[in-house]
This record gives structure tokens, sequence and C-alpha cells, in this order.
């Protein structure tokens, strides 16, 4: 290298700090660092990827809300008139709510004659929650014309919409799947339904943890209750009848259908919904002037506290191990992230969490076996100095 700048150069040369040689030398190095590194997490992400889709998990797919469309003579549907003649409803007739959601009928319908309303299946034309809406969100005209002046309306609210998945938590599935093949092992008990969804309602298990009573009672064979109590959580802090039926049956097996289950054969148990502990908190602070805007700290400190509660899982006791572990909101943590959020502009910060209803700031915020800490509200106040 030192002979070929040398002769590039016509100037010798070393490898002294800003020397040609050794500047040269680290760009040089630089790139190969960047493919080496570029290469090596394609071949990851080919062995992550290639182990998914043995048990075949991908990222999951949006879907579209559905519900039921009433078109009718006239808005509201009660008291309207009757049709004097019949009007046909092809299916993919198009409406829309006040902000601009559209949904396609899904099946050719007729509002027959002498009749006022009929009702119709609907499905968002764009997948996701985006098209969970409220009732009466759809109040208009078709935006397909039709034979006769009609009205169209949702008498309920439009549900099942389902964002698409990212890979992240395609990556998680995957995890927890591996890690319920533990042989019913606690953890893979609790790992295994992760993902769930109860049919009919699109309710998916986010969270879950065991507990044993018997662990907790002492060490001793025959100590506590024997058995144990699957704890699961939809993200909301609670978990719907639907969704815990839906566990129970999963990881107890259908040996009829010659389904295996997860649970150790002979070990009693039930499966419960956690219990939401809501916790308020507050975060006010002075910015050093002209380093960032408020509105840009407000937003980064309110998706950075919010991100903190959405990470808290399921707590199942005290003590030590595992399985008895507290899980908590900390002041000082979540102090941490709303600091971090400012990225060193902050001249004074202040951070308190409450149990929701209370005005005593608290050093943690935490719950029983079966519970999980559930961010109530947020108030965030940042000024500039």
């Amino acid at each position: 290298m030192l002979s070929l700048i040398a002769a590039l150069s016509n100037q010798p040369t070393d490898i002294s700090i800003g020397s040609q040689v050794r500047t040269l030398a680290e760009a040089i190095g630089a790139v190969a660092e960047e493919e080496g590194t570029a290469g090596q997490a394609l071949a990851l992400q080919a062995f992550a990827y290639g182990a998914m889709n043995l048990f075949g998990i991908a990222q999951a797919q949006a879907t579209a809300a559905t519900g039921i469309a009433t078109f009718a003579t006239s808005l509201p549907v009660s008291g309207a008139p009757v049709a004097p003649q019949a009007v046909a409803i092809p299916s993919g007739t198009l409406m829309q709510t006040g902000g601009g959601i559209q949904f396609s009928t899904i099946a050719n319908a007729v509002l027959a004659s002498g009749t006022s309303s009929v009702n119709v299946g609907i499905a968002a034309t764009t997948p996701g929650t985006v098209g969970n809406v409220g009732s009466g969100a759809i109040a208009s005209t078709p935006l397909t014309p039709l034979g006769y002046p009609l009205y169209v309306t949702n008498l309920a609210p439009t549900q099942g919409g389902i964002d698409a998945g990212t890979q992240s938590q395609a990556i998680a599935l995957f995890t927890a799947k591996a890690a319920s093949l533990g042989l019913s092992s606690p953890v893979a008990i609790a790992d295994a339904v992760i993902g769930l969804t109860a049919s009919g309602t699109g309710e998916t298990v986010m969270f879950s943890s065991t507990f044993e009573p018997w662990i907790a009672a002492g060490s001793g064979v025959g100590s506590g209750t024997a058995g144990f109590t699957l704890y699961i959580d939809d993200g909301t802090g609670t978990a719907s009848p639907s969704l815990v039926a839906a566990a129970t049956a999963f990881i107890t097996g259908d040996q009829v259908l010659g389904q295996s289950g997860y649970r150790p054969a002979g070990v009693p148990f039930a499966v419960s919904a956690t219990s939401p502990v809501y916790c308020s908190a507050a975060v006010s602070g002075v910015l050093l002037p002209g380093l960032l805007s408020t509105g840009a700290v407000v937003t980064t400190v309110i998706a950075s506290v919010e991100s903190y509660f959405g990470s808290i899982g399921i707590a199942s006791g005290s003590g030590a191990g595992p399985q008895t572990a507290i899980t908590a909101a900390y002041q000082p943590q979540v102090a941490a992230v709303a600091a971090d959020a400012g990225a060193g502009a902050f001249a004074s910060l202040a951070v308190n969490l409450y149990y929701s209803g209370s005005a005593t700031p608290v050093a943690l915020v935490s719950g029983g076996v079966g519970t999980r800490v559930i961010l109530a509200s947020l108030s965030v106040e940042i000024g500039s100095a």
C-alpha cells in the first residue's frame, strides 16, 4: 500500500493518522465492513425466515372490516316511505363515511317493491383497523348510482379490521412458537398461546404468563395448590370470555381431531383474563432554546412513554424466581425514556406516576398476580426556556 501511494503521488508517505495511505486503507476497510455486515444480516434473515416458513409463520396480512349496511328510501330508516318499485343493489356498490372511508357491498341485493329498507353485507375497501367505524358513520347516498334514489347507513359498528403485521411481530411469534416446544413447561405453555386469535372476534393473545401456586407457597412437594393458571391479555389489560375459551381449548387439545395440547397430562389448570391496573403519568419540562421544537419533543415523549407501557408484561406475584417477579411501571424508567426523547435538550424535566384516580405520586405502579399495568392517561407539558 505504501509503495502504491508513493508511485501514484510521487511522494513518500507513512501510516500515521491523516496520511494518504491510512485514509485510503480506512476507506477500503469501511466499505468491506459494511458489505460484510450486510452479507451476515442477509444470511441471518434467510435462516430466520426459512425456519419461520417451516412452522407456517409469516407476516400477518391485513384484514378488511365487515358489517351490515342498511339501504333505505330515507334517513332515518325508521318511518321511511315504501319504494314504488324494486331497486337492484349490485355487489360492489360503494358508499363512504363522512371521513372518506369507503365500503362496498359483498353480495347482490334487492330492495323489494312496497318495502322501505334492506340490509346488505359490506366490507371496507381498504384492509386494516381504519375500517372499524362506529354505528351511523355511514349516512349518505351511495357513491354508486342506483335505479332509484336510496340512502345508506350502518346501524351497527363495522368490525374485524386488522392491520398488517410487521416483521418484528412475525419474528416475535416465531420466537414464542419455538419456546412453546418445551415439553409442557410453564414457559412453553405461556408462549404457546401468543398470537392465538379467537374465532369470530379477531381478538389476539398479545401477553401471557403462567402462575403455579405451589411454587409461590414453598419449595416442598405438596405445598400450596397443585396445577397452574394461565393468564392471557389481548393488549388492553384483559381478555374476553371468547379469547379465554379459545386459549383453554388450544392448550387442552382435541383428541377427536387429533390435535395435541400443551398442558401436562393430569395436571389441573385454569385460564383467566388479566386484570388491568391503571396508571396515570405526567411529564413536564423546559427545553434549552434553539435546539429542538417543543412540538417534536412532545410527540416523541408521548410515543416513547406509550411504548414503555406497551412493553410491560403480566405480573405473577412477588418474591424470587422468574415466575414470581413483580411487573410494574417504575418512575425512574419512565423518566429515563422521557429524557431520552428530549435528546439532551431538556433544561429541566419532572416525571410523576400515579395510580389512576390518585393525586399522590408513587415510585412504582404494580398489581398482584395476573395483572398488567395499563397507561390510562398521559399529560405532557413541554415549554422553552
